[in-house]
């Protein structure tokens, strides 16, 4: 499960309403409302922990030849 960052509903991203890359990492929403609003100032939603993951994925996909 995921969890959709502006509403905080828990969201299966096999069934999301919709979906947002930011910073290396996708994100899942539960309407395509939420995903506007992600859309419009994803700072806003996103905290500490997404940012740390998504540092972690862009340098795992920099040491991939």
């Amino acid at each position: 499960m995921g969890l959709d960052p502006v509403c905080k509903m828990d969201v299966n991203p096999a069934s999301a309403a919709a979906q947002s890359e930011y910073e290396g990492q996708t994100f899942y929403f539960c309407s395509t409302d939420c995903k506007r609003k992600f859309d419009a100032n994803p700072q806003q939603y996103v905290d500490e922990t997404d940012r740390a993951q998504g540092r972690a994925y862009r340098a795992e996909q920099a040491r991939q030849p």
